[in-house]
């Protein structure tokens, strides 16, 4: 049974998105929270009502430390608290060893994605097709 990870682009980017009833859906709280716009929020409430595979969780605390720790490492510091909350919820589903992928349309994301070798799709947009570095560079010093 494939795991699911939603971002809030599946409901704000999309009219309808291709629920299965073979697999299961999550998506955090903070992507809950971001579903604003008035028809994005009725196709939200309408897919929690018609599909009893899709819930609203929370990864725990310790997978969003990793998931902090990871990103830092890597260099990424733009991961807002969503981002974070999608992330932890796709690295819960792989140290379960469950078959996970992450439907988002964000870059930062699809980019520790890659790098972790998670599978991702992107909403609307293709997504990424190598990962990008967001060390900063040193800057020379010029002669």
């Amino acid at each position: 049974r494939m795991k699911y990870i939603l971002d809030s682009a599946v409901f704000i980017n999309t009219d309808a998105f291709p629920f299965s009833s073979k697999d299961e859906y999550l998506m955090p709280s903070a992507c809950e929270e971001e579903v604003k716009e008035r028809l994005a929020k009725l196709r939200l409430d309408a897919a929690l009502q018609q599909h009893d595979n899709f819930t609203i969780t929370d990864p725990c605390a310790h997978s969003l430390s990793v998931v902090r720790s990871w990103a830092r490492a890597q260099g990424n510091t733009r991961l807002s608290s969503a981002d974070e909350a999608v992330l932890a919820l796709a690295f819960e589903s792989l140290d379960r060893k469950e078959p996970v992928c992450v439907y988002t349309d964000d870059y930062s994301i699809q980019n520790i994605l890659r790098v972790a070798n998670i599978r991702f799709s992107g909403v609307l947009q293709k997504g990424i097709t190598k990962p990008r570095s967001f060390a900063k560079k040193p800057v020379s010093k010029g002669a």
